[in-house]
């Protein structure tokens, strides 16, 4: 049972918008497009055989991984390209 201060307005929004990205980047994969996710130094493009590099947190924020380390990919931007 939640308390009346844990029922903050716009508490779960982070996490559907990181539900919300997740969905588009699989639906321009199974399109057959690729995703370009882009940093402060450089763009990247993965495609559909790259989705098991991608995961969300349970926060929200969505995770790439590189390497053995997983990096968080709240700040970057993404373009889809079908």
């Amino acid at each position: 049972m939640l308390k009346s201060s844990e029922m903050v307005a716009g508490r779960f929004a982070k996490l559907a918008r990181g539900r919300k990205l997740m969905r588009r980047i699989n639906q321009c994969w199974d399109n057959g497009g690729f995703v370009r996710v882009g940093t402060y130094t450089r763009y990247t493009d993965y495609k559909a055989k790259h989705r098991e590099m991608f995961k969300l947190g349970k926060s929200g924020d969505l995770y790439i991984q590189h390497g053995k380390r997983w990096d968080c990919a709240s700040g970057c931007s993404f373009q889809f390209t079908a």
